[in-house]
């Protein structure tokens, strides 16, 4: 019995619509297994709903061996141009497409033709980088895509009755209970399909999905000479999600337990796993001068299972920092400009700016029942003086919503609003 589900991801497919009628490349970049693929063959099926033809459709996925093999850039350009619909419009999906070399050429050669909507997809920040971008420049439009939001994994769960978390021998699960374990097993798409025959499964497939990233995304593109000290820097910054970091803490840390590295070299491979999409991040930005500052980002990692299966953490450990990080891929779903924000000596969890330019502020908290660490949660928020809405997000259920304007609220309830 096939238990493989697929959940629309309504804002992704709903902003591919709006633009398919734009003569612009849409880019879809996200990290591997992310669920683009299934994004493309999702959009494709509702070209066909609403009358296209299958025909003048082409999919091509560039890790496939077979689709791989039709050569360099201008044989693939040759073989797709050849089986256009002339006086159609016609739709171009070419999935991981940086796998062809000067696949820059074959995105451009398709994109001026009048009859060819191009769609690419890509699993790291090389795809915008280089020549591409300057080729580009005005002519793209990107959608950023992440694993499940808390919405999505719900969603999945509702559609098989069955499930690891909703079995006949289990109650039903409460918001909070499933927003633990959404922080606990991430929302990678076919790792949770995988999740249905057993955690054993889903695990190998969330390791192997990691490895393909550090192999084929760093190591291949990447001079990294002292690969014991990146290995290390990838434990580092998986384990230090919504703590403040820098290069030099992180060589003096490493240097103290015997692997000496250099600031520079920490640097380096720090952007590295940021430039494949596995960490996001996040400049402070200072509230009352605002203006960014220059040291001390956070990192957060886009999906809580590649750093449970690296780190080898139980459930419930680091609740709090897992929470964090959550809260940070629902903001930059929906605003998209987001900070970590300073006042004085007191820190803001996050600091966005929605599209029309109003500022909003939120802190996390798991849990503010207590009034020591709800006055203290507080603190930094009742310090900012200007009247941009504030938000308090815990796990908790209380009657006490409102504090002197700044509103307290249910964070699973608040992932599934407005979501």
């Amino acid at each position: 019995m096939n238990n493989r589900h697929l959940v629309e991801r309504p804002k992704y497919l709903s902003l591919l619509q709006r633009t398919s009628e734009q003569h612009l490349i849409k880019v879809v970049s996200g990290v591997r297994r992310c669920g683009k693929s299934t994004l493309l063959e999702m959009f494709a099926d509702s070209l066909i709903e609403n009358g296209c033809g299958s025909e003048q459709i082409q999919l091509y996925n560039f890790e496939d061996p077979d689709v791989f093999s039709l050569g360099d850039w201008k044989q693939v350009y040759d073989h797709i141009s050849n089986k256009l619909i002339p006086e159609k419009m016609n739709y171009v999906f070419l999935d991981e497409v940086q796998n062809i070399q000067s696949f820059e050429r074959l995105v451009d050669g398709l994109f001026i033709k009048k009859n060819c909507d191009v769609y690419i997809t890509g699993s790291n920040a090389y795809l915008l980088s280089g020549e591409l971008a300057t080729l580009l420049t005005g002519r793209y439009f990107e959608i950023s895509m992440t694993p499940f939001s808390f919405a999505e994994y719900s969603s999945f769960l509702a559609m098989d009755e069955h499930s690891v978390q909703n079995s006949e021998n289990s109650p039903k699960l409460s918001k909070t209970e499933s927003l633990a374990n959404y922080l606990y097993y991430g929302g990678i798409p076919e790792a949770n399909n995988l999740l249905l025959q057993g955690i054993d499964l889903s695990d190998a497939f969330v390791r192997g999905v990691l490895n393909t990233i550090i192999e084929k995304d760093i190591y291949t593109r990447q001079r990294i000479n002292n690969k014991p000290a990146f290995e290390k820097i990838i434990d580092y910054s998986f384990d230090s999600i919504g703590s403040l970091v820098s290069p030099t803490s992180i060589a003096n840390t490493l240097t103290s337990m015997g692997t000496k590295v250099d600031k520079q070299i920490a640097a380096a491979y720090l952007s590295y796993l940021v430039d494949a999409l596995l960490l996001y991040r996040v400049p402070r930005y200072e509230i009352k001068g605002k203006g960014l500052l220059q040291t001390l980002d956070k990192f957060y990692v886009v999906d809580p299972a590649f750093r449970r299966v690296r780190l080898g953490k139980k459930s419930g450990s680091d609740i709090g920092h897992l929470l964090e990080n959550a809260v940070y891929f629902e903001l930059c779903r929906r605003y998209p400009s987001v900070r970590i924000g300073k006042l004085k000596d007191m820190e803001v969890d996050f600091v966005v700016v929605d599209s029309e330019g109003y500022t909003s502020y939120y802190q996390v908290a798991y849990q503010a029942m207590d009034d020591t660490v709800l006055e203290r949660e507080l603190l930094p928020l009742r310090a900012i003086k200007d009247s941009n809405p504030k938000y308090l997000l815990t796990m908790d259920v209380d009657n006490k919503p409102v504090f002197e304007g700044i509103r307290k609220l249910n964070v699973a309830d608040w992932m599934l609003n407005d979501a």
